[in-house]
């Protein structure tokens, strides 16, 4: 059973006569009864009486007719619906994030956003890899994505919004504690925790670019995954840690953290479907992102 059948049926039923109907849906006659037919067929009820002069509904056809078009109009008004909300944005916006996006940097942007669309929903999901976070875009999981690249998806848009550095975090009563900044060589001779690389690939990666060339580089005697797992590490006295600078921003008791000499920059930006840019829900969240983080950077 197909559209098509239906609306050939409701045709006939309406017109009560397969010449004006088959001109009404725009098909040769013969091939509008035939429609009908298969339609009858695969219902396994006759839905019209029909004779050489006259056509009309039986009493299962007069039932099928109400439900027919009720079926169309319903179906109608998905499709208006639907098409509404292509032309003025989405109804709702699904935001996947690391840790820094959700602890951080996106709930000024939820505020912001909320207060100019009260009548969207917004949901936040933590996904920690990158490629976690692609595969929920292409898949439709999620309409935004706040990462770290490297991406290169066909089909997905990346945006790099700031840079941030890394900063050292120390127990708060280390003697290094209240430095200006400290250089990679502080790292000397010190308990480092550090991140799995099966896990956190990036996190690793930034941690070997900070202690790279140090003559005695520290002992990574022990590795998280979650940075507030490392911080409350690190306030125990266990070691010390390195970690974006989001961190000292959302601080941690008993812990004090020192930007990092010449560490590497790192780099968060946002993904989103390229088929989605031009939705004003979409664009508008994009934008609310991009001014918090000139907000930032400045």
């Amino acid at each position: 059973m197909d559209l098509r059948q239906i609306r050939c049926f409701i045709a006939v039923a309406e017109e009560l006569h397969f010449r004006r109907a088959a001109e009404r849906v725009g098909l040769a006659q013969t091939a509008l009864s035939a429609q009908v037919r298969r339609l009858e067929e695969e219902m396994g009820v006759a839905l019209l009486f029909r004779t050489t002069r006259h056509v009309s509904l039986t009493q299962a056809g007069a039932v099928f007719l109400t439900e027919a078009r009720n079926l169309l109009d319903r179906l109608d008004a998905a499709i208006a619906e639907t098409r509404a909300v292509a032309e003025r944005g989405l109804d709702r916006l699904r935001i996947g994030g690391i840790d820094a996006a959700l602890a951080w940097f996106l709930p000024p942007v939820f505020e912001a956003f909320r207060s100019r669309h009260p009548g969207i929903r917004l949901t936040l999901t933590e996904v920690s890899a990158s490629a976690q976070q692609v595969e929920a875009l292409e898949r439709h999981h999620i309409d935004l994505a706040f990462f770290r690249p490297p991406t290169a998806t066909p089909g997905i848009a990346w945006e790099t919004l700031f840079e941030e550095g890394v900063a050292i975090a120390l127990p708060a009563g280390d003697d290094a504690a209240d430095a200006h900044s400290l250089s990679a060589e502080a790292l000397t001779g010190r308990s480092l925790i550090g991140y799995p690389r099966h896990a956190r690939p990036y996190l690793a990666d930034m941690v070997a670019r900070c202690i790279e060339g140090l003559d005695a580089p520290p002992n990574v005697e022990m590795e998280v995954l979650d940075k507030s797992t490392l911080m409350r590490l690190v306030a125990q006295g266990t070691g010390v840690g390195l970690v974006p600078d989001w961190c000292a921003r959302v601080g941690a008791e008993g812990v004090r953290f020192v930007p990092l000499e010449n560490g590497p920059r790192l780099a968060f930006g946002v993904a989103w479907r390229e088929r989605d840019a031009g939705r004003e829900t979409l664009d508008d969240f994009l934008a609310l992102s991009r001014s918090e983080a000139a907000h930032v950077a400045g």
